[in-house]
C-alpha cells in the first residue's frame, strides 16, 4: 500500500510521520504548518500509521506497535498524544500540558489539571480576538518569561465540542468529529509557531458549576507548584528544568479564575487580561471588582435562560428548600463502584435518618471515565448532589465537602466506606446532646472479618506514614462513652461544620493529612474522639489499581508543610523517610525545605 510522509518539528524535536497515502487530505491540514523542508538527515523518532487488511490502523513508534485496530478519525487522538510524548521525552526544556493564547504580542498561559477548562478557555479567548498558540502542549523558552507554543490542534471533550463548534470563530474550522470529542484545526501559524513568545500572565481556571466569578492572585511558590503539576508526565525532570520552572514562576504573575460557565466570563475577563498586559497586573486587579460586579448583575439577569446544550449542569439546590441537619459527603476520583455502593447503602440501611440528611459527591475527575455515569446516577436517583471539582487533585479536595455542605453537622467519608446500621441516628443524637461541639469525631474501623476493630492510630512512624493501627479495649463495647485518641484513619470523620479548620491550601496529591488535621483541631481548642458506636468498614484492596498518582514527593511535602504550620518538629519525620526510602529522600527533603524557607520569607514580606 502506498505511503506518504511528512517531517514535523516541535520544540526542537524532529519527527517523521508516515501514513497511508489515501489519508493525505486528512493528515496534511493538521500538520502542514509544522512541516520541515528539506527533511532532516536524522529524526528523533518515527511515527507510522499502518493500514491493516481490515482497513483498521495500527500506530507504531519506530518499530514498536503502540496502538492497534484504530479507526479514522479516532486515530488522531492517540497520534497527537504520541507526538506529545515524543517531544516530552526528548526535549531539554520543561514541556507543559498547558494552553496558550496571545494578544498584542504577549502570550497568556492557561494551566491547570486535566478537566479544569483549559481548552474551553483558550477557545473562548480566540472567539474574542486572541491568537491561538497551543492547546495542550508547549515548553518554557530560553528567556525567564518566555514560552514556545506547539500548535497542534484544539481537542475539547465531547461535552464541550458542540458548543465550541457553534462559535463563529470555529464555524469554518477544519475539524474531525470523534466520540471522545472534536479535533479542531484553528488558524495555522506557519511563520510563528516555533517562535518564543514573552508570557505576560498565567491563568489557572477553576470551572465549578454554581461558582460565582472571581479572581485571585497566586503567590510565586504556588505558581511553581501549579506549573510542576502541568509538566508532561513523560518528561524526566532535571535540576536545570526545575530551575527554569522556578525562574518562570517568579517572572510571570498568575491569577486563579473561578467561574461556573463561559457565560459568566462575558464583559470582563478578556478586558482584564488586556489590561493586565497593557498596564500590569496590580492595575488590572484594582479594576476587576467593578467588572465582576457588573458581570454578576448580567449573569443574574440571564439566569432564567436555559443552560447551553452540550454541557452538563447540576445547579445547587434552591435556598428555599428545607435544610437538612446532617450532610454526608465523599470525594471520588474514578471510583464509580465505590460511590455507588456507599451511596445506596446509606439510603437502604439508614432509613430512620433519610429525612434529615443530604448526600454529596465531589467528583475530582468529572471528565474522566466515571464522570458521565455519576452524573446519570445523580439525575436518575435524585438521591444526592453531584459536585464536579477538577481544579484541585488530591487529599485536600475533601475541603469541598465542607464548603458545599448545607447541614450544621457534616460527615466526610471515603467513597468506599460502609457504616453499621443505626450509626448515623446515634451520631445525630450525639450532636444534639453536645451543642457547640468543636471536636473531631471518628469511630472504630471494623476489619474485613467483621469482628476485630482498630479504634485509632498510634503516634508512630511506620511504612512511610505517621500512625499505625491500634486498639483501645475501652471501645470494644459500642455503648461505651467517647474516648480520646491521638489520631485515626480519615476514611470517616465528622464535626460541626463551623468547627472545621480546613486542610492547608498548599497540600497537593495524597498523604500527610492523618495526624495533621487531628492536631489542628486540638490547637483550636477541640478534642479528637472515638465514638465506639460509630463503626465503619473500608475497602482497601484495589485489584484494578489506583487511577491517580501517589508520590513520595507529595507525601513528604505535605507532612513537612503540615508539621511546619502546626509548629511540630521535623527531625523524627525526616529521619524516618531517609531510612524508609533511602537516598531518594534527600533531594525531596532539600527541595521541600527550600520551599518552606521561601514561604517564610514571603510571609514576613
Amino acid at each position: 500500500m502506498d505511503e506518504s510522509s511528512i517531517s514535523i518539528t516541535l520544540g526542537g524535536v524532529d519527527v517523521a510521520l508516515i501514513y497511508p497515502q489515501d489519508l493525505d487530505e486528512e493528515i496534511w491540514p493538521y500538520f502542514w504548518h509544522l512541516a520541515q523542508e528539506p527533511p532532516p538527515a536524522k529524526y528523533h523518532a518515527q511515527l507510522r500509521l499502518q493500514r491493516q487488511d481490515n482497513d483498521r490502523l495500527d500506530l507504531y513508534r519506530d518499530d514498536q506497535r503502540l496502538w492497534k485496530e484504530l479507526s479514522w478519525p479516532e486515530a488522531l487522538h492517540p497520534l497527537l498524544d504520541e507526538i506529545a510524548r515524543v517531544v516530552a521525552g526528548i526535549s531539554t526544556r520543561p514541556v507543559l500540558r498547558a494552553a496558550a493564547v496571545a494578544i498584542a504580542g504577549k502570550a497568556v498561559l492557561i494551566a491547570g489539571p486535566p478537566g479544569c477548562g483549559k481548552t474551553g478557555l483558550a477557545a473562548w479567548f480566540v472567539e474574542r480576538g486572541f491568537e491561538f498558540l497551543a492547546d495542550d502542549l508547549l515548553c518554557i523558552g530560553d528567556d525567564a518569561s518566555g514560552i514556545r507554543p506547539m500548535a497542534l490542534a484544539l481537542a475539547p471533550h465531547a461535552s464541550l465540542s458542540p458548543r465550541l463548534l457553534s462559535w463563529p470563530s470555529f464555524l469554518d474550522a477544519y475539524a474531525a468529529i470523534t466520540i471522545p470529542g472534536a479535533i479542531i484545526k484553528p488558524e495555522a501559524l506557519p511563520e510563528t509557531h516555533a517562535t518564543e513568545w514573552p508570557c505576560a500572565l498565567v491563568l489557572v481556571p477553576q470551572r465549578h458549576e454554581g461558582a460565582k466569578p472571581s479572581l485571585q492572585p497566586i503567590a510565586p511558590d504556588r505558581r511553581r507548584f501549579l506549573l510542576e503539576l502541568a509538566v508532561h508526565p513523560d518528561q524526566a525532570q532535571s535540576s536545570a528544568m526545575e530551575a527554569k520552572l522556578a525562574d518562570f514562576a517568579l517572572a510571570v504573575p498568575a491569577v486563579r479564575v473561578r467561574f461556573g460557565s463561559f457565560d459568566h466570563l462575558e464583559n470582563w475577563l478578556d478586558d482584564f487580561v488586556r489590561s493586565s498586559i497593557a498596564d500590569g497586573l496590580p492595575a488590572a486587579m484594582a479594576q476587576q471588582q467593578t467588572r465582576l460586579k457588573a458581570s454578576e448583575e448580567l449573569r443574574t439577569a440571564a439566569a432564567v435562560t436555559a443552560h447551553p446544550p452540550g454541557e452538563w449542569f447540576f445547579p445547587k439546590p434552591a435556598i428555599a428548600r428545607p435544610r437538612k441537619r446532617l450532610s454526608i459527603g465523599m470525594a471520588t476520583f474514578d471510583d464509580y463502584d465505590g460511590v455507588y455502593f456507599t451511596l445506596q447503602a446509606l439510603r437502604l440501611y439508614h432509613p430512620e435518618v433519610a429525612d434529615d440528611i443530604e448526600l454529596l459527591v465531589v467528583d475530582n475527575n468529572p471528565n474522566g471515565v466515571c464522570g458521565a455515569p455519576l452524573r446519570r446516577l445523580a439525575k436518575s436517583s435524585e438521591g444526592f448532589r453531584y459536585i464536579p471539582v477538577a481544579e484541585s487533585i488530591g487529599t485536600a479536595v475533601r475541603d469541598f465537602v465542607m464548603q458545599e455542605a448545607e447541614g450544621d453537622y457534616v460527615v466526610c467519608l471515603d467513597c468506599h466506606v460502609l457504616l453499621v446500621p443505626g450509626a448515623l441516628a446515634r451520631l445525630m443524637r450525639y450532636f444534639e446532646e453536645h451543642p457547640g461541639c468543636n471536636d473531631l469525631l471518628q469511630g472504630p474501623l471494623v476489619n474485613d472479618d467483621l469482628a476485630t476493630l482498630s479504634t485509632h492510630w498510634s503516634s508512630t512512624w511506620s511504612g512511610g506514614m505517621y500512625g499505625s493501627w491500634a486498639l483501645d479495649p475501652a471501645a470494644l463495647d459500642p455503648e461505651a462513652p467517647a474516648i480520646d485518641i491521638p489520631m485515626q484513619g480519615l476514611g470517616l470523620y465528622a464535626c460541626r461544620r463551623e468547627a472545621w479548620p480546613g486542610y492547608n491550601k498548599l497540600f497537593r496529591g495524597f498523604g500527610g493529612e492523618e495526624g495533621y488535621i487531628h492536631e489542628k483541631f486540638r490547637q483550636a481548642g477541640g478534642r479528637t474522639l472515638c465514638l465506639p458506636f460509630l463503626r465503619w468498614i473500608h475497602r482497601f484492596d484495589r485489584p484494578m489499581g489506583t487511577p491517580y498518582t501517589i508520590s513520595w514527593h507529595d507525601r513528604i511535602r505535605n507532612y513537612m508543610i503540615g508539621f511546619d504550620e502546626l509548629g511540630l518538629p521535623l527531625d523524627e519525620m525526616l529521619a524516618h523517610f531517609r531510612q524508609h526510602i533511602g537516598p531518594a529522600a534527600d533531594p525531596i527533603i532539600r527541595d521541600c525545605l527550600g520551599e518552606l524557607e521561601r514561604l517564610r520569607v514571603a510571609q514576613v514580606g
